[in-house]
């Protein structure tokens, strides 16, 4: 086993959390003018936020009923999603690592300054119409909370330049 690859989540973990996390972010930074995804900061600070709040929604409500991958592979799939993107950029291994660590602190960063409410709010709406099996709703509203997201995130770096 190569130490370097990343625990992988079950498919069914993969499909309810990271995939659809994937799809919104991307439309999402094609939408603000980058077709990659990976340069677009607040929309891979947006991927990262998706991830982490579906995980924890899956492990708070569901792991319990399920074979759930490691709590470590849970743990990184927001690092891990961020790292596919990387990888499929071609960002150089030397760079992969610093560049995640660094989408890391701005993530935190994002969390200790609490800008996240009004896109949490549409994140567990979305995640109850996941558990009722309402694909497109859980989709739409996904799409609501990243965009969200990525509003609170460009106010919040104006906020922080002009002060």
């Amino acid at each position: 086993m190569n130490k370097n690859q990343p625990d992988w989540l079950s498919p069914e973990e993969y499909q309810m959390i990271v995939g659809p996390s994937l799809k919104v972010a991307a439309e999402l930074a094609a939408s603000r003018g980058d077709p990659t995804l990976y340069q677009d900061l607040p929309s891979m600070l947006c991927l990262m936020h998706l991830v982490t709040s579906l995980k924890d929604y899956y492990v708070d409500e569901w792991a319990v009923m399920s074979a759930m991958s490691s709590h470590a592979s849970l743990q990184k799939a927001a690092e891990a999603a961020c790292m596919m993107v990387l990888t499929e950029a071609n960002v150089g291994k030397d760079e992969l690592g610093l560049m995640i660590s660094s989408l890391g602190r701005a993530y935190q960063q994002i969390r200790e300054d609490d800008i996240t409410t009004e896109s949490d709010t549409d994140i567990k709406r979305a995640w109850e119409a996941m558990k009722l099996s309402e694909h497109e709703q859980f989709l739409a509203l996904l799409e609501q909370a990243a965009k969200k997201f990525v509003i609170a995130i460009d106010s919040w770096e104006r906020a922080r330049h002009s002060a």
